[in-house]
């Protein structure tokens, strides 16, 4: 079951946020979420995608550690 908008943090939404623009790895997340000012460890930002894989709202592909959008719960 995916979640919803208001199951999600504010983590949750920024590494949605990077992944609407395409695939991405969970370091890569970090370097974009460090370039607008947002500190996270790569460890949490991995935590965050796997529980949002979990609930299928992202998805890594072919198990390579690179995660893509599945559902955005945002959109309604």
């Amino acid at each position: 079951m995916t979640l919803t908008e208001d199951e999600l943090n504010e983590i949750d939404k920024k590494i949605l946020d990077v992944l609407i623009d395409g695939r991405a790895t969970p370091t890569l997340v970090k370097h974009v979420l460090e370039d607008t000012g947002t500190e996270v460890s790569r460890q949490y930002i991995n935590q965050r995608m796997k529980r949002l894989a979990e609930h299928n709202n992202i998805k890594n592909v072919f198990d390579t550690g690179v995660y893509e959008i599945m559902t955005d719960p945002r959109d309604g």
